[in-house]
This record gives structure tokens, C-alpha cells and sequence, in this order.
């Protein structure tokens, strides 16, 4: 980062003011250096040398364990380091800090962290020769995710100028030969499911789309994602992102490599939960290293990227960034409002599903999305979006929603389950084992094809993260 002497004057008006509001907020509360230990550096985001000297302080001094800083703290921390003493006493020692600390609130620090990124990005414009003082006046105006869009609007209409701004007008009566041509070759179908009944009635996961896959809470929807999309998808050789705001990269890592185990090596000697218990035989450690050595394959094409939060502009950065990589397919874990007991996170969650679909289509990728069950639909048999509760409307603009939950002991001994042999509409009846674990797949929401009374029996081994497709069912309808 360059000095306040190196840009025009209007760009660096109250950074001092900026740099403090933002420092001065974690010296009120050490622990939120925690939180933008990775977002910010002092030597490349900071701009003013008393913004450099508090902030670097004020780390040092978290990081020695110092809970809170108060005037015997810092003395005592200062005393003996000549350096960092005479600059502390230069800057007006404890009475500056104490009077910023007053005056501050640190509920807004992310409010002001924004501000500081907005005037970075705003400098960062300036050194790429953009001339910013001319939209200073509207920057102003705007928070760091505003400022983004519109540069990107800016440069879009640069580059991407159609006939109407945002539209595409066409004929719709002529050109279909082009199309025929196409669709004849199979352009029509999405990435690949990894269950052929399922599979055909999508006809694949579709770019410009937003896939909604739900279940109850603990019902096995992140493994069931990635045995049904990410796996396939990739094998098709397409690349995945995962963005994820509960499960770390260590949950992932052994959620993975456990589904390729078992899914791909055919190993069964082991099961999940060895993975997080340890003492592997040699023969385990050979077929781990085979599974991983699967994954090896896809290197540089499965991508992860872990949320500290459930801003939705962090997301679309996430997907702007990876589609100019060409990464087609993205699965989200998991969809939710900030605060469930909230009426209006309630509304802004179904706004954020509108963003991701619109976000999918301006990109040009697919987008999965798994998200909970409404805790009344715990005593429904049969699932529609009435299911969903009151984020029913996040189904509003997704192409596709799939539900699924555990069949039931009563359900195993009644239920006809049937597939039919092949080329033909003879039916083929599959019984079930009550010592067995099934669930039943519903498709209340299909563009694509058939939805509503679709419902498709799985075998499945949460012990082993497999699923096996068995047939057809009938369930009816008990809602109201």
C-alpha cells in the first residue's frame, strides 16, 4: 500500500477517520481481531501511520493473550520496548485511544471494515488509471458490495452492449434448424445425476439453474449431495465448487474421501466412522490412498471455499470469481436464514434465492443449494413445497427442487416399490428388508420434466455414505 502523499487529495479525505473507526473498534474488543486476522494486512490496507502503529500494537498484544486493553495493560505491554513506547506516548498515549473508544461502537466494525475496503477499492481503481474522482460524489453513497456491482456494470456495458441494456431480443418463429441440430446431440440435458431414474426425469443438472436439495435436520443432505451431483459431475469433467457456512474443511476432506471409498474404490472393510477414530490397518491405508489418489485426478477442479457468515454478497463474489475459471457447478451448504426466529430474515432468505438464481444465469452455472425442511413437515408422508415453511418462496425462482426423508418401519412391510426391466413397462418389484435404511426422493418442482407425484426409493448406507436406486412408489398425498 502506498502513502496519503501519492493520491489526489479528494480520495484520502477522512482516512485517518476510516483507519480509526475500524482499529479503534478492535482495541475496544481485542477478540474481533480474530475475525479480520485473514481479511487485512497492515503494511498493504493501510494508508496512514498512526492507522499502522494501533493496529499492529493492538495485534501484538491479542496475540500475547491480552484480553483487554486498558491504560495498565498497554503500559505494561509498551514498557521496556523504547520503539513502540515513545510512539504510543508521541500519539497522545492512553488518553487518544480512550477518547476513540468512547465515542465508538463495536456493533459496527463491520460496517466499518466495509467502509475501509470501499476506499481501498476506490484507490485500487485509481492505480489502474480509472478516473474515480469523476463518480466520487456516488461512491460515496455506496458500500463495498454497491461499489462492485457497479464497476462490473460499468465495465459490462464497456464490453457487452446488446441492443436494449440487460436484454437479448430474438425471433422466436425462425432458426430452429441451428437448434434441431443441437438438441440432437444432447446439448438439451444438464450434467449428469448419479442415478439414472432421477437422471432422466431432470434430464440433468442445468446451467443458468438454481437446484434446491432439501431434508430434515441430521437426514444425511450434504452426503446425499455429493454422491447425486458432485461426484458425477465431476466425472463428467466439469469443475465443482463448494461453498460452505456450517462443515469445515476437515468435515469435508473426511466426508469426500469416505464417499470416493466407498462409492468408487469399493472398500468396506472400514467404515465412516474409522475415519474419525483412527487405527488404520495397512490394508485400509492402501485403499485410503486409493480413494485419495481419485481425487488426485480432479486436481485444480474441486474447489472449497469456507463462509465465516451467511452474506450473500461473499457468495456471488465467490461465484463471480470461479465462473471466470470456468467452473461450472457449484453446491452451497447450506441455505438458511441468518436468524430463524425472525420474520424478516425470513423474507431476505427468499431474497437470497432469488439472487442465486439470477446470479446462475448471469453466469452462465449451476447452482445446488441444500437447505432445510420446515420442522412441521417431520409428520408429512408425502413432501411438497408446502414443506418448505415459511421459506416457501426460496422455491419461487429455483428450476428444481428434490426432497427426500427416511421411510418409515410401516412403510418398509407396505409400500410397492418398483422399477421396470428394460425396454419394457413389465413391472419389476423390489421388496424391502425392515433392518434396512431407505429414503423416498420426491420432485415437487421440475422444469425439466415430470414433478409433483414423482417419488423414488433409495437403499442407503449412512455407515458407508452409499445409496443404491431402487424404483417407484406411490405415496399419497397428506397435506392440507
Amino acid at each position: 500500500m502506498k502513502s496519503l502523499d501519492d493520491y489526489p487529495k479528494e480520495l484520502t479525505e477522512n482516512r485517518d477517520i476510516v483507519e480509526g473507526s475500524f482499529i479503534f473498534c478492535l482495541w475496544k474488543n481485542p477478540d474481533l481481531y480474530a475475525d479480520f486476522d485473514r481479511e487485512l494486512r497492515a503494511d498493504r490496507d493501510l494508508l496512514t501511520e498512526d492507522g499502522r502503529f494501533y493496529y499492529s500494537l493492538g495485534r501484538e498484544m491479542y496475540e500475547k493473550g491480552y484480553k483487554s486493553f486498558d491504560d495498565a495493560s498497554i503500559y505494561s505491554y509498551v514498557e521496556g520496548k523504547d520503539i513502540l513506547k515513545n510512539g504510543f506516548s508521541r500519539r497522545g498515549g492512553y488518553k487518544s485511544v480512550d477518547e476513540m473508544k468512547k465515542i465508538l461502537n463495536e456493533e459496527n466494525v463491520e460496517t466499518y471494515f466495509d467502509e475501509l475496503m470501499k476506499s481501498n477499492a476506490i484507490l485500487a481503481l485509481h492505480d489502474d488509471g480509472y478516473n474515480v474522482i469523476k463518480y466520487l460524489d456516488k461512491f460515496k453513497k455506496m458500500n463495498y458490495s454497491q461499489l462492485e456491482d457497479f464497476v462490473e456494470y460499468k465495465l459490462n456495458n464497456i464490453f457487452f452492449k446488446t441492443s436494449l441494456n440487460g436484454t437479448t431480443i430474438d425471433d422466436l418463429s425462425t432458426g430452429y434448424d441451428k437448434w434441431i441440430d443441437e438438441w440432437d446431440k444432447g446439448k438439451g440435458i444438464g450434467f449428469k445425476v448419479g442415478f439414472p431414474m432421477l437422471n432422466y426425469h431432470l434430464a440433468g443438472i442445468h446451467r443458468r439453474n438454481l437446484i434446491l436439495h432439501l431434508a430434515g435436520i441430521g437426514q444425511g443432505k450434504t452426503t446425499s449431495a455429493l454422491i447425486t451431483y458432485i461426484l458425477p459431475i465431476l466425472e463428467s469433467g466439469e469443475s465443482v465448487c463448494i461453498i460452505a457456512n456450517e462443515q469445515g474443511q476437515e468435515e469435508f476432506r473426511q466426508m469426500m474421501l469416505a464417499t470416493v471409498l466407498f462409492n468408487k474404490v469399493k472398500y468396506f472393510k472400514m467404515n465412516r466412522q474409522k475415519l474419525l477414530f483412527g487405527g488404520f490397518t495397512d490394508e485400509d491405508k492402501i485403499a485410503l490412498k486409493q480413494a485419495s489418489a481419485w481425487l488426485e485426478q480432479y486436481k485444480n477442479k474441486l474447489h472449497y471455499v469456507h463462509l465465516n457468515d451467511y452474506d450473500i454478497s461473499n457468495v456471488k463474489r465467490i461465484i463471480k470469481k470461479y465462473s471466470k475459471l470456468n467452473v461450472g457447478a457449484y453446491l452451497f451448504d447450506t441455505l438458511k436464514p441468518r436468524d430463524d426466529s425472525s420474520d424478516k430474515a425470513w423474507a431476505d432468505f427468499s431474497e437470497v434465492s432469488k439472487e442465486l438464481f439470477l446470479l446462475a444465469q448471469k453466469e452462465d452455472v449451476a447452482v445446488i443449494a441444500t437447505a432445510q425442511l420446515a420442522s412441521n413437515a417431520a409428520g408429512r408422508k408425502f413432501l411438497d413445497l408446502s414443506c418448505i415453511g415459511k421459506s416457501r418462496a426460496i422455491a419461487e425462482t429455483a428450476g428444481q427442487v428434490i426432497m427426500f426423508r427416511p421411510l418409515r418401519e410401516n412403510e418398509k412391510e407396505k409400500l410397492e416399490v418398483y422399477s421396470f426391466e428394460k425396454g419394457t413397462k413389465i413391472k419389476k418389484i423390489h421388496s424391502l428388508d425392515k433392518d434396512k435404511d431407505y429414503i423416498v426422493l420426491f420432485v415437487p418442482k421440475n422444469r425439466y420434466g415430470k414433478a409433483g407425484d414423482l417419488q423414488i426409493v433409495y437403499e442407503r448406507n449412512m455407515d458407508f455414505n452409499t445409496m443404491k436406486e431402487l424404483g417407484y412408489c406411490h405415496i399419497d398425498f397428506d397435506g392440507f
